[in-house]
């Protein structure tokens, strides 16, 4: 059987499996405008690799001429789904612009039937695009996640060896036709097949990996304030305590409800209950510093770890946040006027986790609403 024909074949399969993935992906969990896109390319792909294998077995320009065309297409979606994920901004007019440039130069070229320049117009704008791709995925203030690094690296590869294509068919230019093609073609189907896999199997890494990170996040936070759940609470908790025992550093902990919150539900009803939720909570994350963990614990309770801060220095925060709840509105309440009271604790030598302080912190609370609510009680050990 013609080795041509094999390397096609896997490829077409690849493209149509990679499709799927990415559809069945995007239909399932989140229609992630990125995954949409990417399962749009390997879409483009798999036309440009049956109209490559029609047009060699035909000897057809027109079929060529398309295959270019998808090509262009195909690695140019890969791009738009890298910035997407990234979340930076596509530049539709210069791809599309750029695009149809150098798709109407395959498309000539294709058509006279001139391979040399067939082999540099699009892989030299493939690679391009390759290379693009692999800069807009490098992560901003954090390191790369090992798919992140793989699809990276593929990229990166892939855009070397367009590079490589393209210098191959260069070598044509101006020699007998045909003398320099076929290191091209030898290239072409030693190291594509291979590459084109990899960066197949690198992309639905990400994808899992971006799955594998929403579910984790689903996990631990609040789907209503997006703050830490109890769960998310007790995990990041447990290495708070462990450091400050280790390092001998204070640490507090901050119970708080608000007050007449059910009298609001009742009053006013679930949406205005939720958006005073929503906006405590807001409040509350404004009012401590990053590293420090904002959760909701459940109903309108919320909870908050501060490091390296005592018992008086987490009551003064809190005072600030009493102080400034009142001036909060609620969208279908306006007229509601808000409070909070709030319990703090201090971590003890002898607590091991967050259920010795919960348990101060809650009666702290206890305290604060039986002398009147609206204020900030710290536990204080009984004489």
């Amino acid at each position: 059987m013609d080795p041509v024909i094999i390397i096609i074949a896997l490829l077409i399969f690849t493209s149509v499996i990679m499709a799927l993935a990415m559809g069945v992906a995007w239909l399932h969990f989140g229609r992630q405008r990125h995954v949409r896109s990417w399962a749009l390319s390997y879409v483009a792909a798999t036309g440009q690799w049956l109209a490559n294998a029609g047009g060699a077995a035909l000897g057809s320009g027109s079929l060529m001429a398309l295959t270019s065309c998808l090509i262009v297409v195909s690695a140019s979606l890969m791009l738009v789904g890298v910035r997407q994920r990234s979340g930076k901004p596509v530049p539709w007019l210069a791809l599309t612009l750029c695009g149809a440039v150098v798709a109407t130069g395959g498309s000539y070229v294709a058509l006279i039937g001139d391979r040399s320049l067939q082999g540099i117009v699009v892989p030299s704008y493939v690679g391009l695009l390759m290379l693009c791709s692999a800069i807009a995925l490098w992560p901003r203030n954090r390191r790369f996640s090992a798919p992140e690094m793989a699809f990276f690296s593929m990229s990166l590869i892939l855009a070397l060896f367009e590079a490589g294509l393209v210098a191959s068919a260069a070598t044509d230019l101006g020699r007998a036709p045909g003398e320099g093609m076929a290191l091209y073609r030898a290239l072409l189907g030693l190291g594509l097949p291979s590459i084109y896999v990899g960066l197949g199997v690198a992309a639905v890494m990400v994808v899992a990996g971006d799955l594998a990170h929403q579910l984790r996040r689903q996990m631990r936070h609040d789907p209503l304030t997006n703050v830490l759940n109890r769960r998310g609470l007790d995990e990041s908790a447990s290495r708070a305590i462990a450091h400050a025992h280790r390092h001998q550093r204070p640490l507090a902990l901050v119970v708080c409800d608000l007050d007449g919150f059910k009298a609001l539900n009742d009053g006013h009803g679930h949406i205005a209950g939720d958006a005073a939720l929503c906006g405590f909570a807001q409040l509350l994350t404004n009012a401590v510093r990053r590293g420090d963990i904002v959760a909701r614990l459940g109903g309108d309770e919320f909870g908050l770890l501060l490091v390296e801060t005592d018992a008086a220095a987490a009551a003064d925060v809190m005072e600030r946040v009493r102080a400034e709840i009142g001036c909060l509105v609620v969208p279908n309440a306006p007229e509601a006027a808000l409070r909070a009271s709030f319990g703090v604790a201090e971590l003890l030598a002898s607590d091991q986790s967050l259920e010795d302080m919960v348990a101060r912190a809650d009666t702290a609370l206890y305290d604060a609403k039986k002398e009147g609510k609206n204020r900030v009680a710290i536990w204080r050990a009984a004489a």
